[in-house]
């Protein structure tokens, strides 16, 4: 270990070793466990007094776990749940789930778009989503809105399961389109309880199981978008069972099915398959689908390379977020040196993405800040985020220990080269995740409570904390300004968990929407990203030794 690269004995302290005299050899001693796998409080108190879960992967469990950790450690109180973010529970729909018998009221057209805003609408929905998922069939849904609109009168005409699916991407369609700051309910939000209230009950209704599958993914996104993350991912359950009765998991090679048909359940195979892995990770709960039980080919569009890779490197980063459930997140959870070795074989997986990510989807650090292409940023944010995933376990250790609600002894592996190479990437991928999201006006809650807490941590991990976070309040005002309650609510708990991690930065009060101009697009140029080689480099540089000795259980 003469080496300056190699790690330093700090990282595994010898037998009978001290450490500020707490190591003591004859003390019983237990293994680091992840505190975000099964080993911590699970529950919190929801605004109504029910126990709410905290998954372990789930972001909103993260964020309130820290939320929660620093506010006793500074007060000394417990959190209320009063004014907090939960999901479910922004926006209300205004609808208590009840079914009534349907009339010829329900179709009528007089309480729709018009069919020049349809088409606006459905086209705005092909733009944001269809790159990357299986939504509808463009040839077969337009020629049923052909025949609705010319025959609006006589509800006969189209089938009842295309009604339901139009009012949906009309409410998707809204939802992109349209920005109010006034509504308590979300953009399109009556279209899509009409579409719910004439759902049929698809355990006796006969149709194109496809397009079932596609009304039920779309039901599941609309909802996750309006953070309603447990009814979607219900809905996404059904759309994955309903796939697994018809063997789309399977290479359908069978002389009954022609290739046009084989190629829409693929489609919609992978469709649902990323759906449910992102939707099982934001829920921190264990994935419905075990990769060794799936052999469907991946799909492929003639002529149309990009959109090919899109779908191929969606999969595969899918994937990977479900080795880091397994792994990182599993019922284990142990913070030794088989998380080291599963950190290194993830990392591994991401590098072998990397090449694939940044020649077909580059985003050029030359683009103008507003001409960002939304696929590639879903799919860069994507990439970033599996990596913040599976390395802020290590954040929370180290703020748990300067927040003295666990060993203090955990900090002297800040000086492990393995432990710090790990939190550096953190803030990095964090920092890439805020300049993407800045160039979209979107929200960046996740990256900022990990700069915030690496900041706290240590402030040589990310020395323009400060500058960070005034941009993310950028971004968040923006939102909250075209309507978005989601994102005031996620600006209040960052402020205060700003406050107590950092008392002696003041975050500036928002600026007026006027000021955000060329203020907000300033300095957005991308660094250089994670690429293969690096990324390789960083996993072969983990030594799985550094985190592989145990940490006294000390009284008090």
């Amino acid at each position: 270990m003469g080496s300056q690269n190699t790690v330093t004995p700090l990282d595994q302290p010898s037998s009978g070793k001290t450490h500020q005299g707490l190591i003591d050899t004859t003390a019983e001693v237990t293994p680091l466990t992840n505190p975000l796998a099964f080993h911590t409080i699970d529950w919190v108190p929801g605004p109504s007094g029910t126990p709410v879960f905290m998954g372990t992967s789930s972001n909103w469990a993260f964020n309130r776990r820290v939320l929660s950790m620093t506010h006793e450690a500074t007060t000394g109180t417990a959190l209320s749940p009063e004014n907090l973010f939960f999901d479910g529970k922004v926006y209300g729909l205004r609808w208590d789930g009840g079914r009534g018998a349907s009339s010829a009221e329900d179709f009528s057209p007089a309480h729709l778009p018009t069919q020049d805003f349809a088409i606006y609408l459905i086209n705005s929905v092909k733009s944001h989503c269809c790159r990357l998922f299986y939504l509808f069939e463009e040839h077969s849904f337009m020629e049923n809105f052909a025949t609705f609109h010319a025959n609006a009168a006589d509800q006969s005409k189209v089938p009842r399961l295309w009604y339901v699916h139009y009012l949906i991407l009309l409410a998707f369609g809204k939802a992109f389109v349209v920005q109010t700051s006034n509504s308590q309910q979300p953009p399109g939000a009556d279209l899509f309880v009409q579409a719910m209230k004439l759902m049929p009950d698809f355990t006796f209704f006969e149709c194109d199981y496809v397009e079932t599958m596609q009304v039920l993914c779309c039901m599941s996104l609309y909802l996750h978008c309006i953070s309603s993350r447990p009814a979607a991912y219900r809905y996404i359950g059904q759309a994955l069972s309903t796939a697994f009765e018809h063997g789309l998991h399977t290479e359908m090679q069978s002389h009954h099915l022609d290739e046009t048909y084989v190629q829409r359940c693929r489609l919609a195979w992978w469709t649902i398959y990323v759906l449910e892995r992102q939707m099982s990770a934001l829920m921190g709960v264990p994935m419905f689908i075990s990769d060794e039980c799936v052999c469907t080919p991946f799909p492929i569009f003639c002529e149309q390379a990009q959109r090919t890779g899109a779908l191929h490197i969606q999969i595969k980063l899918a994937q990977v977020l479900g080795q880091i459930h397994q792994t990182v997140y599993g019922i284990e959870g142990q913070l030794d040196s088989r998380y080291l070795g599963a950190t290194k074989s993830v990392l591994q997986s991401i590098a072998g993405l990397a090449a694939d990510l940044h020649g077909l989807f580059d985003i050029d650090s030359g683009e103008n800040t507003s001409g960002v292409s939304r696929v590639s940023a879903h799919l860069h944010l994507q990439y970033h985020q599996c990596i913040v995933l599976i390395t802020r376990p290590l954040l929370f250790i180290f703020l748990q220990s300067k927040l003295g609600q666990s060993e203090s002894v955990l900090m002297q592996w800040l000086h492990s080269d393995s432990v710090r190479s790990l939190l550096q990437v953190c803030t990095d991928c964090s920092r890439q995740i805020i300049k993407i999201l800045s160039r979209l006006l979107s929200q960046g809650f996740l990256a900022a409570v990990a700069i915030s807490m690496a900041a706290a941590i240590d402030p040589t991990l990310f020395s323009e904390h400060a500058a960070w976070s005034q941009r993310v309040f950028l971004i968040l005002e923006e939102m909250n300004s075209h309507g978005s309650k989601i994102a005031g609510m996620i600006a209040s708990e960052l402020r205060q968990l700003d406050g107590y991690l950092h008392p002696t930065h003041t975050v500036a009060s928002y600026p007026t929407n006027q000021a955000l101009g060329l203020e907000f697009g300033q300095g957005l140029a991308m660094d250089a990203e994670l690429s293969t080689d690096l990324l390789i480099d960083i996993a072969n540089s983990l030594d799985p030794e550094s985190l592989g000795w145990d940490f006294p259980v000390t009284d008090g």
